[in-house]
């Protein structure tokens, strides 16, 4: 079973908190569920819509609609293309009879209508959507409970009677209802950024500065929320990043979070906190360029930036996290791998992951390594003492008897400021052995693979994931490697598909940089019997089953 239903109203009259309530009333019932929610950045938010993607298998995002439940006529409208011929369109009788006044047909579409007199309108067309899909009363009660909890004991009551008469005496119009059921045990929802948020507090996060920017601003609420976590609102970018790698010098556990452009005024900082060894987590949330784009939207356009975000020659990581179960772990490894190499790490998402809901399974437990934090350094102790492996030992800042400086120039091994030629050939190659065989130093993989032996190869990252899963499932001539740290590269992934007869990069861009950087990277492209191919989306929308379709066609 595999249903869609899409809530379309304008952004103030409570599109979010309806399909919130579809998506978690599914959910309670064992039914997988994913989302979309589409919205302008116009000052009026006329046309938006949320996705609530529902089914007993798999995951994945559709293009068509099955049930419409919307407040106006403009969204009546803007939906009908991307309706499905038999869908039910469940809205208010004003605007329905609004659209058949400008002659537009809605023949195709079985629509429930009702006239709503008083300020509830969410409220009847949800339960209408409820009554239609046969969710019984309780379920109904229960999901208002939840839903309204910190309100008015009179809203509760209020919304509660309105169910009540929605199913008493709604008419559904000789159309004949669903029969869904509680199958098993209930799953949960959330978004990307609640998981990733929610994971790095449970991993030791200390500190946490933001400037809000869509699609990166929830995680300052997440953080908020939580009221566990020291965290600067600050004024721009560049004091974020500088306050942060304050905190960090003091060996915080510390995150920041932007997107897009302002990225960019992080740069220098993140340039210095190489050079100084200090550790530093940055999420970098992607939306659509170029300069302020269509920032409400969803590309992946940031690739080749959080791999270069400022000079050459130096190594630091980029984790990629693709589904909920990955956004809660990855954030604390982030942490966890900042404090054991005493570098930079980014975790790229997209405006998909970032907003984008899902049901979850299992979470990981989390652990906190500090790794190389020493409590009793020696009198001769070297804060940039050139070891083996390249990290040196570090202690915190309040410790006696002992300096400690964080130099943006070259130093030695004590952090002395230093133009000698031979120290900087050792400071540089010490810097530089931190992350060499860095998969041989760690427990696991830079990638995942879903039906290895298939001879075609889809090759994706972030949220894409879903959907992709589900397609390679009906469709078993294609395999799936999801890419999970970008840098490092795994050059393990050059075994995984020198013998395929083809691979296709899915990816949310123009410039084909997932692709290019792989190819590259893995010698690909010198493979002759190796056929190298993509599918790529630049059109703001993610990635629909319909879209994976087109490859077998």
């Amino acid at each position: 079973m595999k249903l869609n239903i899409r809530v379309s109203w304008p952004a103030w009259l409570g599109m979010n908190s309806t399909a919130d309530i579809v998506a978690d009333t599914f959910a309670s019932l064992w039914y997988e569920v994913i989302t979309n929610i589409e919205y302008q950045s116009v000052i009026k938010w006329w046309l938006n819509h949320f996705d609530v993607n529902i089914s007993d298998t798999n995951k994945s995002l559709s293009k068509y609609a099955d049930m419409l439940v919307v407040f106006d006529d403009k969204n009546i409208e803007n939906n009908l293309s991307t309706l499905r011929n038999w869908a039910f369109i469940i809205s208010n009788k004003k605007f329905v009879e609004k659209v058949l006044a400008k002659w537009i047909s809605l023949s195709k579409f079985k629509i429930l209508d009702i006239e709503i007199n008083d300020k509830y309108d969410n409220t009847y067309l949800l339960w209408i959507l409820f009554k239609l899909l046969w969710l019984s009363v309780d379920t109904s009660f229960a999901s208002i409970e939840h839903t309204f909890a910190k309100k008015w004991q009179d809203i509760v009551d209020k919304n509660k009677g309105i169910v009540e008469e929605i199913y008493k005496n709604y008419d559904l119009k000789d159309v004949k209802s669903f029969t869904l059921w509680k199958v098993w045990e209930s799953k949960k929802v959330s978004f990307g950024n609640s998981m990733i948020a929610y994971w790095a507090i449970a991993n030791g996060l200390e500190f946490y500065s933001a400037y809000p920017m869509t699609p990166a601003s929830t995680i300052l609420t997440e953080v908020i929320n939580s009221k566990k976590v020291n965290y600067l609102q600050a004024e721009d970018e560049i004091a974020v990043i500088n306050a942060a790698l304050w905190a960090s010098f003091t060996w915080l556990r510390v995150m920041v979070w932007t997107s897009w452009g302002w990225f960019a005024l992080m740069t220098e900082a993140l340039s210095f906190a190489l050079q100084a060894e200090i550790p530093i987590v940055a999420v970098l949330a992607q939306r659509a360029w170029p300069s302020t784009g269509t920032p409400t939207c969803l590309e992946q356009w940031d690739m080749n930036f959080a791999m270069n975000p400022t000079f050459w020659d130096f190594e630091h990581i980029v984790l990629v996290p693709s589904t909920m179960e990955d956004g809660y772990y990855t954030s604390g490894l982030a942490l966890n791998l900042a404090q054991k190499y005493q570098t930079v790490v980014i975790v790229l998402i997209d405006k998909q992951f970032a907003e984008g809901k899902s049901s979850f399974s299992e979470l990981k437990t989390p652990w906190i390594d500090r790794w190389k934090l020493i409590d009793n350094p020696t009198p001769d102790y070297k804060r940039y003492e050139n070891t083996s492996d390249g990290i040196s030992p570090y202690v915190k800042v309040w410790i006696k008897d002992w300096d400690f400086m964080a130099p943006s120039y070259e130093h030695d091994e004590y952090g002395a400021t230093t133009e000698s030629p031979e120290m900087k050939v050792l400071m540089t190659e010490k810097r530089a052995r931190k992350l060499e065989n860095f998969f041989e130093k760690e427990s696991f993989r830079g990638y995942e693979v879903y039906n290895k032996d298939a001879k075609k190869m889809l090759v994706t990252t972030s949220f894409i994931t879903y959907t992709a899963l589900d397609f390679i499932k009906d469709n078993p001539d294609y395999g799936l490697i999801v890419i999970k740290i970008l840098k490092p590269l795994d050059e393990r992934l050059r075994e995984e598909l020198i013998w395929k007869e083809e691979v296709i990069f899915v990816e949310h861009n123009y410039s084909w940089q997932l692709e290019t950087y792989l190819t590259d990277k893995l010698w690909l492209k010198y493979i002759n019997w190796l056929k190298i191919s993509h599918l790529r989306k630049y059109d703001l929308l993610p990635f629909y089953i319909e879209d994976f379709q087109k490859l077998t066609k």
